[in-house]
């Protein structure tokens, strides 16, 4: 894992925090599930996982609503006319 990546859940949170605009719905879906399959996992949190896991979740709710309120970027709509 990468520094600063202390559970393999976290990786999938930092790919959603690092995704292009147009791939961030898919990444924080992603990274969500990867939560959840933590929170179900029979092997039990310690305290500092289950801060994390909250700070985490908190974290992209907060980036998924403010994708929600940017306007369209310009990559996002050339990509749309492609396709």
């Amino acid at each position: 894992m990468s520094d600063g990546i202390k559970y393999p859940w976290q990786q999938p949170v930092l790919d959603a925090f690092l995704a292009p605009s147009n791939s961030l719905p898919l990444k924080i879906s992603i990274a969500e599930g990867a939560i959840a399959a933590r929170l179900t996992d029979p092997q039990q949190t310690d305290l500092t996982e289950r801060i994390a896991l909250n700070d985490a979740l908190r974290a992209l709710r907060v980036l998924l609503e403010e994708t929600k309120r940017r306007p369209e970027q310009p990559e996002d709509r050339k990509r749309e006319d492609i396709a």
